[in-house]
């Protein structure tokens, strides 16, 4: 069975609720951000069912290249479906039980009015226990995939501006990072650097590369503006201006 994370409330009523669409048969649509677990829960849901991209799915129906006859299955982006009536002809002919995936709840009122349950998942900003899960279960994956010794969490970045699909991208960076120095950071600068050099200005439209982490990195090390300042070498208006200019990226 899918592994599916529910370690904060919210999570658990979600969890309780995915248990309970496991003993009836009706369709349910999940909704959610990129990377917050809609395809876990779906495929705790289905355990044995196939993952059906929407649009490939119609395409197949359009060209009566699909063969599904009283069967469950789970249907990826299905807001992407176009030939609503087509689909929803197809599911109730050949008897088709679907677990629904969406990013969001822009869907055709017919398709909307299939669904009898509605699940909504958090991001992950909102789920503080499920993100520390995830962070372990991704640390561990790390270590195996790369063949290293798992690090502390303290070391670890943790990014979870696109969910899961951050958070798992930057634990892995966590990993390589352990394993490079100043050279490998300058060259991957370089590269960077070189794939975005624009016509006019460079210089100031690239410094924040350099300028953000570096007030970030001071920030945190050394808490108020004062220190802030007295360290890097500025005055504190200077370092003021600079924060309000990359105040989007702090």
């Amino acid at each position: 069975m899918q592994d599916f994370i529910a370690q904060d409330e919210i999570s658990k009523e979600i969890l309780n609720s995915a248990k309970l669409l496991q003993a009836v048969n009706v369709h349910a649509l999940i909704l959610g951000a990129p990377g917050v677990g809609k395809k876990s829960l779906a495929q705790y849901i289905l355990p044995n069912s196939k993952i059906y991209n929407s649009k490939i799915l119609q395409q197949d129906i359009q060209d009566e290249v699909v063969i599904l006859q009283d069967d469950a299955i789970i249907i990826d982006k299905i807001n992407e479906i176009t030939n609503v009536d087509l689909f929803l002809n197809w599911i109730s002919t050949n008897n088709i039980r679907i677990i629904a995936i969406s990013d969001n709840n822009m869907l055709n009122q017919k398709l909307k009015d299939i669904f009898s349950i509605n699940l909504e998942m958090p991001s992950l900003y909102k789920r503080e226990l499920d993100t520390k899960a995830l962070i372990h279960k991704f640390s561990i994956e790390a270590s195996k995939t790369l063949d290293m010794d798992m690090i502390s969490t303290s070391k670890l970045i943790t990014n979870i501006t696109n969910n899961s699909h951050s958070l798992r991208k930057s634990i892995y960076f966590s990993y390589l990072f352990e394993t490079i120095g100043e050279e490998e950071i300058l060259m991957f600068l370089e590269k960077y650097l070189g794939e975005n050099l624009g016509e006019e200005n460079a210089y100031k439209n690239l410094l924040y590369l350099f300028e953000v982490p570096l007030i970030k990195a001071s920030t945190k090390k050394y808490k108020s503006q004062v220190q802030v300042a007295k360290h890097l070498g500025l005055n504190r208006i200077t370092l003021r201006k600079k924060l309000e200019t990359h105040k989007e990226l702090l």
